[in-house]
């Protein structure tokens, strides 16, 4: 594989927009520098079925900035991956062709089985699952990834349209608030459970490993809430004390107590939630957090195409 070659990886998803810089180097990823713009398009999407003006007009301007960011750092290879909101807003042909125009980038817009395909592939790189019955889950602004992983290979899995973004959406449309949000989950619980139970494997499932940024949230809440030092292991009595907390607390006291930003402070309690509930169906106790997602994915598989054309 190349050595000492800079590679972007940008994650356009329902609830923000995300770039890495890395340099690849003995055999890993090294992270020259970071991006998350909180542009909130499954916003846009999910209410009225397409990206409005302004959300379009910032992604523009955030894409070019990319841009110069990755000429800056001399980028070798950049790969832009859209989610749920791209999936379905009704003017994604455009959003594509602004961007392109704008900063030369070509969006690539994924379903949930390639997005479930690169994360399974970042936390395989991240963590040993070889010898493990896992259950992965992604929680994204538009969708839910479930994946089982047999001793380190991906053996089925599923994209819902669960995610934290639309759920806030749905509570704003019902006039529910956050002290009811289980009569939301509620809802999901039966297609779930349906995956949750179809595997062919009957062997217990030995622990969950959560992505995305509100699963993270939660095991930095860990050691702040419960005084205790692991922000990478939450047991399942640790995620009901964390979330009797925060139900505890506003949105306001979230980001001022918690240093939390707003555009996370008010879906934490929803995505802890459903992770809550699929911990209970798939009777797993142990949340294991690698801190990696479909940026590092999206990363690795840029390394495996330029392997791929060696061969």
């Amino acid at each position: 594989m190349p050595t000492h070659s800079r590679y972007a990886a940008i994650d356009i998803g329902s609830n923000a927009i995300r770039m890495v810089i890395s340099e690849f180097r003995d055999n890993k990823f090294h992270m020259i520098k970071k991006f998350r713009v909180p542009i909130r398009l499954g916003a846009d999407v999910f209410d009225k079925g397409l990206i409005g003006a302004k959300h379009l007009k910032d992604a523009t301007m955030v894409f070019a900035k990319f841009k110069t960011y990755c000429d800056h750092y001399k980028v070798k290879e950049a790969r832009a991956l859209g989610t749920s909101a791209l999936r379905e807003s009704q003017n994604t042909a455009q959003f594509i062709d602004a961007i392109q125009k704008k900063s030369g980038f070509h969006i690539q817009v994924i379903d949930g089985v390639e997005e479930a395909m690169l994360i399974h592939l970042a936390i395989r790189k991240d963590i040993h699952i070889e010898d493990s019955q896992a259950l992965l889950i992604d929680i994204g602004g538009g969708s839910v990834e479930l994946t089982f992983s047999d001793r380190g290979r991906m053996t089925s899995t599923q994209s819902f349209p669960y995610g934290t973004v639309r759920t806030l959406e749905k509570m704003k449309q019902r006039k529910i608030s956050e002290d009811r949000i289980n009569l939301i989950i509620a809802e999901y619980i039966e297609s779930l459970s349906h995956f949750l139970h179809s595997r062919s494997n009957p062997n217990k499932i030995d622990f969950m490993v959560g992505t995305g940024g509100n699963i993270e949230a939660i095991g930095k809440l860990k050691p702040i809430l419960l005084n205790k030092a692991s922000k990478n292991l939450v047991s399942t009595k640790e995620l009901e004390e964390i979330l009797q907390k925060l139900r505890t607390m506003s949105h306001k006291e979230r980001i001022e107590k918690l240093h939390m930003r707003p555009d996370r402070a008010d879906v934490i309690v929803p995505a802890g939630t459903l992770v809550q509930a699929v911990m209970r169906q798939a009777q797993v106790e142990k949340l294991v957090i690698p801190g990696v997602g479909m940026k590092d994915g999206i990363l690795w598989s840029i390394l495996e195409k330029h392997e791929d054309m060696r061969l």
